[in-house]
């Protein structure tokens, strides 16, 4: 495995704590008899704003919770990024998929630690950069029933945190260094769609197949903006299926919250920030 000395890592920091422009619900025509003034219109929440803050309740009372990753980069036991970081070419990397043989129901473990230690929520990666999905999908063979696991890891996760009362978060990166469009996206317009419609089925079988989920944690937006990645429909989606969830701002939309990625910064449209400590390391 030969090093790469140029990274998209260097550039890469940051892309998904873009944000939208912000939204002020518009101010209600003046008239004689108005009970509101111009500034009390101006703040009052709209309907939208009032559903997020419904939805956003349980997030800021929760405060603590837990973020796994793990992947086939546990087999090698280095970094989420080895596969970028080292140059390793994909005929190289794919084959961990088959070694990548974890101990029956670890989650069951994790979770009971964040039960323990007072955390009310979790968060796992269903799919990191490396493209090797942990849960059962019609999209590639390149998932965890079908190679070295042998099984669904993200049921046995949804399962486990359910049993100790903990509420359920996924992990996805739409970034993927695996598929083929994944990079080819950005100049083909017939990569891009092919490599879209593959992203946008594999959130829907996720927010399909396992009850409800509460948190949506998008990462790296890579090589795509959001007209690209289609984010206002794959957002629509998601809450068509999922009412309640909450999702983050790295698909290229503002979402529910948002995560600075090695910094702390105040979010510029009053979003409720939240990071873990390998975001700010």
């Amino acid at each position: 495995m030969t090093s790469n000395k140029t990274s998209r890592r260097d550039w890469m920091i940051g892309t998904g704590s873009v944000l939208a422009a912000a939204r002020l619900p518009m101010n209600s025509a003046l008239g004689f008899g108005q009970p509101s003034t111009p500034a009390q219109a101006a703040t009052a929440p709209s309907a939208d704003d009032r559903g997020r803050q419904r939805r956003m309740k349980w997030w800021h009372e929760a405060r603590f919770g837990m973020f796994i990753h793990w992947g086939l980069y546990s087999v090698i036991g280095r970094h989420e990024w080895v596969m970028e970081n080292e140059g390793i070419p994909v005929s190289e990397y794919a084959p961990l998929a088959k070694q990548f043989k974890p101990k029956p129901f670890p989650a069951r473990e994790w979770a009971k630690i964040a039960r323990e230690t007072g955390m009310r929520y979790m968060v796992m990666t269903t799919k990191h950069h490396e493209g090797f999905c942990h849960f059962d999908t019609k999209t590639t063979d390149y998932c965890s029933p079908k190679q070295g696991p042998g099984r669904d890891l993200v049921r046995e996760y949804v399962e486990a945190a359910r049993f100790e009362g903990i509420r359920v978060g996924f992990y996805y990166s739409l970034m993927d260094w695996h598929h083929p469009d994944g990079a080819r996206c950005a100049t083909d317009e017939a990569a891009r769609k092919r490599f879209v419609e593959y992203i946008h089925t594999q959130i829907r079988e996720l927010l399909t197949n396992y009850g409800k989920i509460d948190v949506l944690w998008y990462d790296v937006s890579w090589p795509l903006d959001a007209a690209g990645w289609e984010s206002e429909r794959m957002n629509k989606m998601v809450f068509e299926l999922q009412p309640d969830i909450i999702v983050n701002n790295r698909n290229k939309l503002t979402g529910d919250f948002s995560t600075p990625e090695q910094q702390i910064t105040a979010d510029k449209e009053g979003r409720a920030a939240r990071v873990t400590p390998g975001t700010i390391c």
